[in-house]
């Protein structure tokens, strides 16, 4: 006779102590804010390290490549709504070794530097920008002082700590609090950027010649700025007529990728998301939001070059790509919103696009925490990080452990970030950690309806197949190959800042710091006289 061997129990409960809070359209709404529609390396990195590349094409070119990625997730996360999103596919299609190195690394431990970002872009792009245009239009220094002082190390420094800690405490008071505040940011970030767009096609490069002159002379007390950073520019051996290149529109598109990729960061909290295994709700989700915010960002593009011409964003892009300081007004440059900002004598139409800044930067630490703080509980729940970490409120249902130790481990890299000079040219460096990661579940996404059939066979995607191949597996592959190439970009490209010692050490680095701790996990793990591997041949806890 027979006997049946049961599975041991690795799991540290049964279930995750998350509930579904969020509606498909916040999920919408929350990749589009993550999206970051106020990312602004497009459009001052692209002119200066790509002269002859087309922004409004590079821009769609990156919204195409990341279609098939965006679908790929959508089969994922039907298949297996659960928090934790990319290390729940990695894991469940390869096992734990590769799911915790590509995502402890790619992930967990990279998004400590958006926590970081997130208060540059708070400060640097949200209040200073504010007070340096209600100075400019109310003839205040003392106001144009303070929107210098939020450029400076320091300013950001503390700006940024208490960005993350003010994050953190929404966040552990409730994902519903989050979700709640987030109709708020949504609403001013969008208004803010409309606004932006209306005062830019509104303008064209002769007008704006003599409103950005008024603006640099009442902030930093420069006179004709304009045609002072055009000869600064030349002198310095920029091109301001480059002939069109087709190689640099397509590597603008990795810098795009800088926003547009995080079109599938919800699957982190699939779990926490109404009708997630509802592929319809997911369709709308993902690539809704991707096709959405691409849009935008490619207007965005097309408001600058009719603002203020082709000629002027070459000499902008030149005092942030070459350094040339007469292209920057007091040592600021000139991102999208500062030019906006510089294109309008109205301080209500300051105050409305520095509050939709001022929300976004704000929403990116939150995405940080939510997606980051998901992921370290599924790895927890797995026992790949220590038990605590999964601990959930069962009041509040958040995981207040997680939010609290990411938010530590934000703290020195905030530090580093603004304090050592050769970390900021890393900042993509994170666009291209997160891109393997995004890479790899494509293929995870490839490989699902083989080397975990049953979870596919009965999710709602499994009914999609051309002949006999089942429709994520082209897409995966598809999504792997395009995917691959945007990082082969990062990678040999200098263009795209990841080509020195500094970045191959951090990177790699990193990547083996991951892979020795999933090892010593997995041995203490054994050590108790439990095997780990059986977990990733589970469906995790809901």
């Amino acid at each position: 006779m027979a006997t049946a061997t049961a599975k041991p129990e690795v799991f540290t409960r049964k279930a995750s102590g998350l509930v579904r809070v969020m509606s498909p359209f916040s999920a919408f709404v929350y990749n589009i804010l993550t999206m970051g529609l106020i990312f602004p390396w497009t459009y001052l990195w692209a002119p200066g390290a790509l002269p002859g590349g087309k922004l409004v094409w590079g821009i769609l070119l990156a919204m195409v490549i990341e279609i098939p990625i965006a679908l790929v997730y959508v089969w994922l996360s039907t298949a297996l709504p659960r928090s934790g999103g990319d290390y729940v596919f990695q894991s469940r299609v390869f096992g734990g070794g590769v799911a915790f190195t590509v995502v402890m690394s790619g992930y967990v431990i990279w998004i400590l530097q958006w926590v970081a970002l997130s208060g540059w872009l708070l400060s640097y792009l949200g209040f200073a920008p504010l007070f340096l245009g209600l100075g400019a239009t109310m003839g205040s220094a003392a106001l144009s002082n303070l929107g210098i002082w939020f450029t400076g190390s320091t300013g950001i420094i503390i700006t940024s700590i208490l960005n993350a800690f003010v994050a953190m405490m929404i966040l552990v008071s409730g994902f519903k609090n989050y979700v709640r505040f987030q109709a708020v940011m949504i609403v001013g970030t969008l208004l803010a950027f409309v606004t932006m767009l209306v005062v830019l096609f509104m303008g064209n490069p002769d007008s704006s010649v003599t409103r950005l002159d008024s603006f640099a002379l009442a902030v930093s007390g420069v006179q004709n700025f304009v045609q002072t950073a055009k000869d600064a520019s030349i002198a310095a051996g920029v091109d301001l007529n480059p002939p069109f290149s087709l190689l640099a529109t397509v590597l603008v598109a990795p810098i795009a990728w800088t926003s547009l990729q995080w079109a599938t960061y919800s699957a982190q909290q699939n779990g926490e998301i109404k009708n997630a295994r509802s592929f319809n709700s997911q369709m709308f989700i993902i690539v809704g939001s991707l096709i959405f915010t691409g849009i935008l960002l490619a207007l965005l593009a097309a408001g600058l070059e009719k603002a203020v011409g082709t000629e002027f964003l070459y000499v902008a892009g030149a005092g942030y790509w070459a350094g040339v300081a007469e292209a920057k007004v007091a040592g600021f440059w000139l991102w999208p919103n500062i030019i906006a900002v510089a294109l309008t004598a109205s301080p209500l139409v300051i105050i409305i696009i520095g509050v939709g800044y001022i929300l976004n930067s704000h929403q990116i630490v939150h995405n940080c925490y939510i997606g980051m703080t998901r992921v370290m509980v599924a790895m927890s729940l797995d026992r790949l990080l220590p038990e605590w970490i999964s601990k959930v409120d069962e009041k509040r249902h958040t995981p207040v452990n997680a939010h609290l130790a990411y938010f530590l481990a934000s703290i020195p890299v905030i530090f580093l970030y603004n304090l050592n000079g050769n970390w900021v040219a890393l900042t993509l460096g994170v666009t291209f950690a997160c891109g393997y990661v995004f890479v790899i579940t494509c293929l995870a996404g490839a490989l699902l309806p083989y080397r975990a059939k049953d979870v596919y066979e009965s999710s709602p995607g499994a009914v999609y197949k051309v002949g006999n191949v089942p429709l994520v597996t082209i897409f995966g592959v598809i999504g792997f190959i395009v995917g691959g190439a945007m990082l082969l970009m990062f990678m040999f490209y200098a263009q795209l800042g990841l080509t020195s010692t500094l970045a191959y050490s951090v990177v790699f680095g990193i990547l083996a710091v991951s892979a020795v701790w999933y090892f010593i996990a997995k041995s203490a793990q054994k050590s108790k006289g439990i095997n780990v591997d059986y977990a990733f041949k589970e469906i995790p806890p809901e």
